[in-house]
């Protein structure tokens, strides 16, 4: 016998379909949600400019091609944020463009500072060892934390991003691995991936100490 109350309107209409089962609240208010799509907003300005300065000084060709697609990449991405800036927040997106902390400044000011020819294995380690994975990093966890159905534009941005980035840092890995032909070189990888990871650890990630959320100790 079916239930005549989901027909005649003396019952309301459960709000989601049973295959649908999303929850509302998210992790992030609107604020913080304003917030770290500020920061991404800046921290993918600062890869464009620096990919594509690096496309006139790295001399192989090869890398040359990969960082000119890659960097148009990141202004696409720029732009993304800049558009959902105003939906989050009624005031100018420049006021909310910037970096977290005085450490991720350093950290962007590091990834730029190799600038001779010669410097292709630390621009490439920089960016796509240590940048890239802790940028994908904060997108995924934002991506698992947030609404589905109040935050759903983010969450669509989050995926252009992510579609991209994860595209590049597996590119610019094999790039990275066919520049490393002997000892040497190995050790310069292996140095400058040190130095950098020290530098972005310092500044908790690229959105700050709460890129990927933290874990709390169980006391039980």
């Amino acid at each position: 016998m079916s239930d005549s109350s989901t027909t005649d309107g003396s019952a309301p209409r459960a709000p989601f379909a049973p295959w649908d089962r999303r929850e509302l609240p998210g992790r992030f208010t609107v604020d913080e949600t304003a917030k770290r799509v500020g920061h991404y907003k800046w921290i993918e300005m600062r890869i464009f400019e620096l990919m594509g300065g690096w496309v006139a000084t790295v001399p192989e060709l090869d890398v040359k091609l990969r960082l000119g697609t890659h960097c148009y990449h990141h202004a696409f991405h720029a732009e993304l944020w800049h558009k959902r800036l105003p939906e989050l927040r009624e005031m100018n997106p420049e006021r909310l463009t910037l970096p977290p902390n005085p450490e991720m400044e350093a950290f962007v000011e590091a990834l730029g500072a190799p600038e001779g020819p010669d410097k292709t294995i630390e621009k490439l380690v920089g960016m796509y060892r240590v940048l890239l994975p802790r940028l994908i990093a904060a997108y995924t966890f934002h991506r698992n934390n947030t609404s589905t159905i109040t935050d759903s534009p983010t969450i669509r941005s989050i995926g252009f991003c992510l579609q991209d980035d994860l595209a590049e840092w597996q590119e610019g890995e094999m790039i990275l691995q066919s520049l490393l032909v002997d000892e040497a070189t190995v050790q310069r990888a292996a140095a400058r991936q040190a130095e950098m990871e020290q530098l972005i650890t310092a500044a908790g990630g690229v959105v700050g100490e709460d890129s990927i959320g933290s874990f709390e100790l169980d006391e039980g």
